[in-house]
C-alpha cells in the first residue's frame, strides 16, 4: 500500500491513500468531516492534525490523525496528540492500516480497491513537490504579515548557528549560489543526446539537458554491451561445444538420436559451470545462430568428430 499519492479529494488536499480511505469511509456513512483545520502549537513544535470532526454546534469534539505503520512514526504522533490533549483538552484518534483494515470490513467495497482508486485517480501525484494545481498552494499568495514573518525567521535563521543555518548553506554551495547571488559561472551547452542546449554549472558534469535524454542514452549504451557481452558469450558457447564433441568424440559417436538426453545433460553442465547458461535452446541458438533443437545439436558434434572441425 503507497502513501506516497497525494490529490485533491472534495477540495481538499490529502496527503495519502489512506487518508483518502478513511475519507470514503467517512462518506459511505454521511459522517461530516473537515480536514487539517488548525495547527497547535504543543511547545516543542506545531502539530497539524488531519480530521476534525464538530458537533451540531460547531464545537470541536475530536481530532483523528492517519498515520502509516511505521512504529517510530506512531510514537511521534501520539506523543504530539497526547501533548494537544494535555494543553487543548481535544480527543484525538489515531488510526492506522491496520484499524483500517477493520474499519472496511462490513463495507460494500475493499480497503484494497479504494487505495487503488485513489493511486489510478487523475487527481493524484506521487510527487511530493508537486507542480500546478495538484499543489497544495496552487494560486494562494502570501499576505503582507506572512510575508513580513518569513522574512522575520530568515534573517534569525542567518544570524544564528543553528543546523537549519548549516542545510540552507549547503543547499546554497551546491546550487552556486550565496545569499542570492551568482557565485559559480553558468555555461551553455548541447545535449549529447539530442543536441538541444541547456545551462547549466560550469562545474557541473551535466552532460545531458533532461533525464529522458540520459535514460534513453542509458539505455542505448546497456543494450550494446548486452548484445556484445550476448556475442561474446555464444561464440565462447560453440567453440566449447566443439572442443567437447572433439574431447568426448567416441560418447558423441555412440549416442544414438533417440538417446541424446545422457550425452547432452553432460555437455549442459558443463557448459553452466563455464558460461552459466543451461537453457538447450540458448545452446543451440549459440551455434546455429538460431534454435534447432537437439537432434540437430548433437548432428553437428557427430559432424565435428568425423569431419575434426576446430
Amino acid at each position: 500500500m503507497n502513501r506516497g499519492y497525494a490529490g485533491f479529494y472534495k477540495n481538499y488536499y490529502l496527503r495519502s491513500s489512506y487518508e483518502y480511505a478513511y475519507a470514503k469511509y467517512l462518506d459511505f456513512h454521511k459522517i461530516p468531516w473537515s480536514y487539517e483545520d488548525h495547527s497547535y502549537d504543543i511547545g516543542y513544535k506545531t502539530y497539524k492534525p488531519d480530521f476534525f470532526f464538530y458537533d451540531q454546534n460547531g464545537k470541536l469534539e475530536k481530532i483523528v490523525e492517519i498515520k502509516s505503520r511505521n512504529e517510530n512514526v506512531l510514537i511521534e504522533a501520539r506523543k504530539a496528540l497526547d501533548c494537544i490533549k494535555a494543553i487543548y483538552n481535544v480527543d484525538f484518534e489515531l488510526i492506522t492500516y491496520k484499524h483500517l483494515l477493520e474499519l472496511y470490513k462490513p463495507l460494500p467495497f475493499s480497503l484494497t480497491s479504494t487505495i487503488d482508486e485513489w493511486i489510478k485517480s487523475e487527481k493524484t501525484t506521487i510527487n511530493k513537490t508537486a507542480h500546478g494545481k495538484l499543489n497544495a498552494h496552487y494560486n494562494l499568495k502570501h499576505s503582507e504579515n506572512a510575508k513580513k514573518k518569513i522574512g522575520e525567521h530568515t534573517r534569525k535563521l542567518w544570524a544564528s548557528e543553528s543546523l537549519a543555518k548549516k542545510k540552507m548553506l549547503e543547499g546554497l554551495k551546491k546550487s552556486g549560489m550565496k545569499k542570492g547571488y551568482i557565485r559559480v559561472a553558468r555555461v551553455q551547452r548541447k545535449c549529447i543526446e539530442c543536441n538541444k542546449e541547456y545551462e547549466v554549472l560550469s562545474t557541473s558534469p551535466k552532460k545531458y539537458c533532461s533525464r529522458t535524454c540520459s535514460g534513453n542514452s542509458a539505455i542505448r549504451n546497456a543494450t550494446v554491451q548486452y548484445m556484445e557481452k550476448r556475442e561474446s558469450i555464444h561464440k565462447g558457447i560453440r567453440d566449447y561445444v566443439i572442443r567437447w564433441s572433439i574431447d568426448n568424440k567416441d560418447i558423441v559417436l555412440g549416442t544414438p538420436l533417440n538417446k541424446i538426453k545422457t550425452t547432452i545433460s553432460q555437455l549442459i553442465h558443463d557448459i553452466q559451470s563455464k558460461f552459466g547458461v543451461k537453457d538447450i535452446r540458448v545452446i543451440s541458438k549459440a551455434v546455429f545462430g538460431e534454435d534447432r533443437g537437439r537432434k540437430e545439436l548433437i548432428r553437428f558434434m557427430k559432424k565435428v568428430c568425423n569431419e575434426k572441425i576446430c
